[in-house]
């Protein structure tokens, strides 16, 4: 019982130690992870919406209970929202200095660069539609990608860049210190 007393006591010590030495997140810092973790939530009950069978923000006649590998890459999807949702806090929240500092900022930062990879291409195919050069029409598929899918996924990434960008800046000092003071 002693054990983990001293052990709570030491961890609590030591995220203290790192809150105190690392400034508070400034407010749109705050505002920034308070969005991108209602982004992750809204995706994560979209998720599930569809794992459930609803049809809504799909592309029309298009159900994931009727695409098994859609339905399953659906499935990962709701609890991998919900831990980028926890994550968006913690680049913004003080309890996120119990965690090691490379885990959330690469975790940031998998985050940013996943979702701007993942919508990149067709964040072209959007620019080449809202100049009018695009040669043909959008079918409904490419409608609820290019106009809708694919800008969500891009407003998470670019959220979640500026959450990364701001821990990194936030933490270095204080990560640094520590470093010193265990050499």
């Amino acid at each position: 019982m002693q054990n983990t007393t001293v052990a709570r006591s030491r961890f609590g010590a030591l995220v203290a130690g790192r809150a105190h030495r690392t400034p508070p997140a400034k407010t749109w810092e705050r505002r920034t992870g308070f969005i991108a973790c209602a982004w992750m939530t809204v995706f994560a009950g979209f998720h599930a919406y569809w794992a459930l069978g609803g049809t809504l923000g799909l592309p029309p006649g298009q159900s994931l209970v009727d695409n098994k590998p859609l339905f399953i890459i659906d499935l990962i999807a709701i609890p991998m929202n919900l831990v980028g949702a926890i994550g968006a806090l913690a680049l913004v929240q003080n309890w996120g200095l119990a965690f090691p500092r490379w885990f959330v900022l690469g975790g940031g930062w998998a985050c940013a660069v996943l979702m701007i990879c993942h919508s990149a291409p067709s964040m072209v195919d959007l620019a080449v539609f809202l100049i009018g050069q695009r040669d043909k029409p959008l079918t409904g598929n490419e409608r609820f990608s290019v106009l809708l899918y694919e800008p969500y996924w891009m407003l998470g990434g670019i959220l979640f860049t500026f959450l990364a960008r701001g821990f990194q800046r936030r933490t270095r000092r204080s990560y640094a210190a520590a470093h010193a003071e265990a050499v």
